[in-house]
């Protein structure tokens, strides 16, 4: 469904609304500075920018127990980064939590991915990962 909100929002505000250079270096500049202020997380390197997306790797440093509690700290996150329009998608991988997210302004938009790591990031995606998979299956 991500991709198909991406397409709406670029036939809607032109087909190069995500691909403003110029944009999504100052997007990438702002994240960085902006996830400084984010307790219990912290950016490992710099954003990666390439032409498709920028993806922001950020180091958990607390224990992640649920999905209430890491939403929350994404939500937290991407709050901070997002603009006039926002749509964002959770995805489980084996090690990471990555959120997909596009986010703009009428005039320029950036697609991008924020990924939760570190080992409480992948403890807890390999849990849930498992249990979601054709892994372990756990009863409630």
């Amino acid at each position: 469904m991500f991709d198909d909100v991406v397409k709406t929002l670029c036939d809607r505000y032109g087909e190069r609304w995500t691909s403003d250079e110029d944009a999504n270096i100052r997007f990438s500049i702002e994240a960085e500075f902006l996830l400084r202020g984010v307790e219990g997380a912290h950016l490992i390197g710099e954003p990666a920018l390439d032409e498709e997306a920028t993806t922001l790797t950020v180091w958990v440093d607390f224990p992640l127990t649920d999905l209430m509690i890491t939403d929350e700290l994404a939500f937290e996150i991407l709050g901070r980064l997002s603009e006039d329009v926002f749509y964002s998608e959770r995805h489980i991988e084996a090690r990471t939590i990555r959120y997909r997210f596009v986010t703009g302004t009428a005039k320029h938009g950036h697609v991008g991915s924020l990924v939760f790591a570190g080992p409480h990031a992948a403890a807890f995606a390999s849990a849930i990962f498992q249990r979601t998979s054709s892994g372990v299956r756990y009863q409630a």
